[in-house]
């Protein structure tokens, strides 16, 4: 799901729009600390760790989930182009539909995963964002 770009297809949804999803196997998905599992075929699905009120002082970039999910994003775009891990062609973000809106604002700012990731944003308005 690479656009002409060459960047990875991002999308960032809630629990009820990937529930309502199939994985087709070349879909790596990011969910939020306590988020259900989820049935599929997806390519794998990775824990996001909880953010942390003691770490840098907390409310810092690093320490909020959109600072970890950036952080993933660009540890995974590592692995993948290494080979550490499996080549994957889309990554999908499971987060509490009250975090959706901030956290795509701050993964849009991210020049970091704005670099290597193409968002789709899917699930927030029926139709690609860009």
């Amino acid at each position: 799901m690479q656009g002409d770009d060459g960047r990875i297809a991002l999308d960032l949804m809630d629990e009820t729009a990937f529930a309502r999803l199939s994985g087709d196997g070349k879909t790596l998905v990011l969910r939020m600390a306590g988020t259900d599992g989820g049935e599929g075929q997806w390519l794998d699905q990775l824990v996001l760790p909880a953010s942390s009120p003691f770490a840098h002082g907390g409310g810092c970039v690093c320490c909020t989930p959109d600072g970890a999910i950036a952080a993933m994003l660009a540890d995974l775009f590592r692995a993948r182009v290494t080979g550490q891990r499996p080549w994957f062609a889309r990554v999908i973000v499971v987060v509490p539909a009250a975090l959706r809106e901030g956290t795509r604002q701050a993964l849009e700012a991210n020049r970091v995963v704005a670099a290597r990731y193409r968002p789709v944003w899917l699930s927030m308005t029926n139709t690609p964002a860009h």
